[in-house]
């Protein structure tokens, strides 16, 4: 009986995990919003650079795509835990392809800088629409 009850009870934590919050959403500095415009910005001059072959501007705006992705890992207390870890695999996939694209700048190969963009792009959405709920559930009252 003893056993039921203690697996019941885990159960019951592991059912209420998913819905807890990790954070307080007082916390959000900066609003989720805010930061899926500058991905979407950011994330479009990166599309120019690469289509135009300017690999010279490519180890620039990645930079500046990785700091919008540490603002957004920063920020992702205030999400819910499942949105969180989602989030942290996308950020993680997005900087192993933002990597790559700088190699790719950097040796000047504009068709694997090209397939590696077409490769981020995908991870870059699906970072716009956690972010997008994220900001749906912080603003909503």
């Amino acid at each position: 009986m003893r056993t039921a009850w203690l697996v019941a009870a885990l159960l019951a934590g592991l059912a209420a995990s998913s819905c807890q919050w990790a954070g307080d959403t007082k916390a959000v500095r900066v609003s989720f919003s805010a930061l899926k415009d500058t991905i979407e910005d950011v994330s479009a001059r990166l599309d120019g650079a690469v289509e135009e072959g300017s690999a010279d501007r490519v180890p620039a705006i990645d930079r500046e795509l990785n700091t919008v992705l540490d603002t957004a890992e920063k920020q992702s207390s205030a999400m819910n835990i499942l949105d969180r870890e989602h989030l942290a695999i996308s950020i993680a996939t997005a900087r192993q392809c933002i990597s790559a694209m700088d190699r790719y700048a950097q040796s000047g190969d504009s068709e694997l800088l090209r397939a590696q963009n077409q490769q981020l792009q995908p991870t870059i959405k699906e970072i716009q629409e956690l972010l997008e709920r994220a900001d749906r559930t912080t603003t909503a009252k």
